[in-house]
């Protein structure tokens, strides 16, 4: 990672550098660390001390030298390093989750959305909150701003239901999630994301959930509509352009209906909604909360469980040239879908075996996902120097 020049250069920033340089398990000398920022050896040796102080990074002894000289300490995250913020928008709200991964998240809420005037105090509040802190003015930025330190929140995730691809940024100004991830560029002195949301699922249940320690896995997810993300070698895989897992989009019948992708005959043609509470209302004729679509599967109601049972054979067909071409060690199945995971996972394991080659597939685990909200535990997770189409 470079330096960062300009108006945004303060200690604060430079400190959100340095912990940028980290992820989980990851273990860095003062040398890489320079190395990684642009920074000199001083200002990270200045910042690093800060930052042990702080208890934000933790001291990782080398072994004793056999001959004279002082040992090279190495430094990693504290396990309790100042959390990642997680912004995401679901419908009239805007959800702030402050998490470490593999703690319990602080979600808080509000109505106010990005574009409308005070959004981005108001999310800088709800991390502080979250905390248990007040808001403190930045010196170095109008008294209107309010700035928080990394030792508040180390930086901010915004989570986008959509295939994040840099280079159709200018044609999507007007998402939401865009312009989230600008407003909070402009008022948060750390390193703002745009991530999408499977990906975040897949990368949390990869070092925090039902993948761990796995070389290769694919976290499907289900409830809130069909995605993919695919981890590699403890790393993100999200393609060329970013647009990795996007398996609703696969053609699963031939000169089918045409999708909104201008291609024919896709996943998504082929389910009357994306949400599947919402698909099991249609079905019943009223609204369902999930408590209620939960419920439904839980007895054994014939249209939930057919919907189910319809949607993995689906999505079985969309995954078979995937995992025939590249064998993971796992599916991980979306934890969310509570009852739902049985017939749904039943019906996907009889799917891929009717169209994967055995050979392929006969060392593949199908599992129920560990995390509640693995999303935020990918945020947490998430190494942007690590993601890319590898």
């Amino acid at each position: 990672m470079a330096a960062v020049r300009g108006p945004r250069t303060s200690t604060a920033l430079l400190e959100s550098a340095v912990l940028a340089c980290f992820h989980p398990a990851t273990a860095l000398n003062r040398a890489e660390i320079a190395g990684q920022t642009g920074l000199s050896r001083t200002v990270v040796t200045s910042l690093v001390n800060t930052l042990v102080a702080r208890g934000d990074l933790a001291v990782v002894p080398a072994p004793r030298l056999a001959g004279p000289g002082r040992p090279a300490y190495s430094y990693r995250l504290s396990t309790a390093l100042a959390p990642v913020a997680l912004v995401r928008l679901d419908g009239a709200v805007t959800a702030v989750t402050l998490t470490n991964g593999s703690r319990p998240a602080v979600t808080r809420t509000t109505t106010t959305l990005p574009g409308e005037p005070g959004w981005e105090e108001e999310i800088l509040r709800l991390m502080a909150a979250g905390r248990g802190r007040q808001p403190e003015p930045d010196p170095g930025q109008a008294p209107e701003r309010v700035s928080r330190s990394p030792a508040a929140v180390r930086r901010v995730v915004v989570s986008a239901p959509f295939p994040v691809m840099p280079e159709v940024a200018e044609s999507r100004a007007s998402f939401r999630e865009d312009i989230a991830r600008t407003l909070l560029l402009r008022a948060f002195p750390g390193p703002v994301h745009l991530v999408n949301d499977a990906h975040l699922a897949a990368l949390g249940e990869a070092v925090y959930g039902a993948a761990e320690g796995l070389r290769s896995s694919i976290h499907l997810v289900v409830r809130d509509g069909v995605g993919a993300g695919l981890v590699i070698d403890g790393r993100l895989f999200t393609g060329a352009d970013g647009a990795a897992g996007e398996v609703a989009h696969v053609q699963v019948v031939p000169d089918g209906p045409e999708c909104c992708c201008g291609n024919h005959g896709c996943l998504a043609t082929q389910v009357t909604h994306k949400e599947a509470d919402l698909a099991l209302s249609a079905l019943h004729e009223r609204s369902l909360t999930p408590g209620e679509a939960d419920a439904l599967v839980a007895a054994g109601d014939r249209r939930a469980l057919g919907y189910y049972r319809e949607l993995g054979d689906l999505v079985a067909r969309a995954l078979a040239g995937t995992l025939t071409v590249l064998t993971p060690d796992a599916i991980v199945v979306d934890a969310r879908l509570g009852p739902a995971h049985v017939p749904f996972a039943a019906t996907l394991a009889a799917g891929l075996a009717r169209h994967c080659p055995p050979a392929q597939i006969q060392n593949l685990r199908l599992v129920r996902g560990r995390l509640a909200d693995a999303q935020a535990s990918g945020a947490a997770a998430y190494d942007p120097a690590a993601d890319g189409g590898m």
